[in-house]
């Protein structure tokens, strides 16, 4: 297979670029491999939540559109995070900012379990938001740094199933819990809390990539976009993928929970964990097992993407499982697809001194698909059908990823 041809290498850092100290390869391999198990956990963490508001929602008095803005108020959390924060580790090194996420994380987890009210859980879902952004655009960039240019397709990888893999578990453990454990809204969140302890004592050990470093200053980013013409419109069409992608998967985990509860009375929360992970866990397999033609084919992703939402679509219309099951499996393809090949574009095009600026970039315009299918849909659902929003949705989200498939490459 010629991954590495569609998944092109990290370049050589020079002399100025942010590197593993020479001689430290071995340090270098185990913390590559900690930094992935941690993204994995701070990835897990982001979905926790999604089984959970059934519980939440009679106990505090919130209905649907209230729990659209707390899907909405974690890909804000991101985004602020990836327009203020994620560019930083850049100057101030990988680590201090991978830490800082660990602890956003830590805080977000210890609000999940003191919530009494709809403000504690909107502030504890924000802050999550904001450890994932910084942590996602960090370690991203600090896998390529660890891994090498020799394993550069190792790294695109490997980052890649980090973080789809890890949303996919973690509305899977939570449906497990909150099915089967003693305290729905609690035990798992001491869990993960638990989980943290060992992480952050792995980013400690782990090696610094930056060595050149410089006082950050805090400030809001513009997007940062190659200089070159031609690179240029090449990371605009990731970008424009992997955001028709992550509206997707924004839509499919709004719905998933009342469709399976309201629309078929599935009432088991395992189940409802088990199908918003599955989209996250097929797109982790399209990653890695995904033919060499998919990757660097510019018309798989877009054409499962298509293919998924309008048989989920179907599958919300006529009210079938199965149906909605297939949309699943497709959809969760094209994300794969869309986000493995737009990670391994960044990395390519990024100035190695400037890395994690554009992979903010690159994950900002992915955070930005989840908002705004979340929050138009929380809006829609007030006024007309659920199924006539979604249908809206859904050829908004099909003219996006057409039109990012459609446009011609620059020369």
């Amino acid at each position: 297979m010629m991954i590495d041809d569609i998944a092109p290498e990290v370049r050589t850092p020079d002399s100025r670029t942010p590197a593993v100290p020479p001689g430290d390869g071995r340090g270098a391999r185990g913390g590559f491999w900690l930094v992935a198990a941690v993204y994995t956990l701070v990835m897990l963490g982001g979905t926790l939540p999604i089984p959970l508001y059934v519980f939440w929602a009679p106990r505090m008095g919130f209905g649907p559109f209230t729990t659209t803005l707390v899907f909405a108020v974690y890909a804000l959390g991101t985004v602020l995070a990836l327009m203020v924060f994620a560019s930083l580790s850049d100057h101030a090194g990988r680590r201090p900012l991978l830490i800082a996420a660990l602890v956003a994380a830590a805080a977000s987890t210890s609000l999940f379990l003191v919530a009494d009210g709809v403000g504690t859980l909107l502030a504890a879902r924000f802050l999550c938001g904001l450890g994932t952004g910084i942590f996602t655009a960090t370690a991203t960039a600090a896998l390529g740094e660890l891994a090498g240019e020799e394993h550069a397709r190792r790294a695109s990888i490997v980052s890649t199933a980090a973080n789809m893999g890890g949303l996919g578990l973690g509305a899977v453990v939570a449906g497990l819990f909150a099915q089967y454990g003693t305290d729905p809204t609690h035990l798992v969140f001491w869990a993960y809390l638990a989980s943290l302890v060992p992480a952050f004592l792995a980013l400690v050990v782990t090696p610094e990539t930056v060595t050149a470093r410089r006082r950050p200053t805090v400030s809001v980013r513009r997007p940062t976009v190659p200089d070159q013409r031609a690179a240029r419109a090449e990371f605009l069409r990731a970008a424009t993928a992997v955001l028709a992608a992550f509206a997707v998967s924004g839509l499919f985990s709004s719905l998933v929970p009342s469709f399976l509860r309201e629309r078929l009375h599935v009432h088991n929360l395992a189940a409802v964990g088990a199908e918003v992970g599955l989209l996250f866990l097929i797109a982790l397999t399209a990653q890695v097992a995904a033919p060499a033609r998919w990757l660097s084919g510019r018309w798989a992703a877009p054409a499962f993407l298509i293919a998924g939402v309008a048989v989920f679509e179907t599958g919300l219309w006529t009210r079938s499982l199965v149906t909605f099951v297939v949309g699943t499996l497709l959809a969760g393809t094209g994300i794969g697809l869309a986000f493995r090949r737009g990670i391994a574009v960044t990395q390519r095009l990024a100035d190695p001194q400037r890395r994690a600026d554009l992979l903010a970039t690159y994950f900002l315009s992915a955070y930005t698909g989840t908002i705004v299918p979340t929050l138009a849909l929380g809006l829609l659902d007030q006024t007309i059908n659920q199924n006539v929003a979604t249908l809206i949705l859904a050829v908004a989200v099909v003219v996006a990823t057409l039109a990012g498939a459609l446009s011609r490459p620059a020369t």
